[in-house]
């Protein structure tokens, strides 16, 4: 167990071996939830993907005054102690999804923002699906915010599905890219 503080209130996280996020916070994280927060609004929808332990989807859970925050990933462990750190945090506008990306999450949700910091090391494939599902369940002038510590083409993959991506920030071999969902010609899913 760890803790993080975060906007002034101190976040607990149980943890397990193997577990991304299991010895703390990391810096792409942080930096990435830093990165991200001035666009937060209260009222949002919220979708984490490969949330690990839940920490970028509790933190900014406890910005959402009347939104709410979707955690997902595949590792069945992850989702049980991102339930755990939910209920040890007091949050009630958080849901865990134990799934494929964005293919287990209920029908037609649609989100404002997108966060992950996705797994790189499961390859170009992996990446290719976290981007081009996030584009799929994103409203209109929505945005995809993610955070790699290597590039793995990911800036032209989102650059492809987007039709745009700008480098937010970088910072100890960490770069926060960001694609918005074109609200011209969209119409909802």
């Amino acid at each position: 167990m760890y803790g993080f503080e975060f906007e002034g209130r101190d976040l607990l996280f149980e943890t397990a071996p193997g577990v991304f996020s299991a010895d703390g916070a990391d810096h792409g994280t942080t930096l990435l939830l830093r990165t991200v927060l001035p666009h937060v609004k209260p009222h949002q929808r919220i979708l984490d993907l490969g949330t690990g332990v839940g920490l970028l989807g509790i933190s900014l859970a406890t910005r959402l005054t009347r939104g709410e925050v979707w955690m997902v990933d595949v590792d069945i462990r992850a989702t049980r102690l991102a339930d755990r750190n939910i209920a040890l945090n007091r949050i009630e506008n958080a849901h865990v999804v134990l799934g494929d990306v964005t293919q287990d999450l209920p029908p037609k949700t649609r989100f404002d923002l997108v966060v992950s910091n996705p797994p790189t090391h499961d390859g170009r494939e992996v990446l290719r699906h976290f981007v081009d599902q996030s584009h799929h369940v994103l409203r209109p002038g929505g945005s995809l915010w993610v955070v790699v510590n290597r590039l793995l083409s990911i800036k032209e993959m989102m650059a492809q599905s987007f039709g745009n991506v700008s480098v937010e920030e970088r910072g100890k071999g960490f770069i926060v890219l960001r694609s918005e969902r074109s609200r011209a010609g969209m119409a909802e899913n």
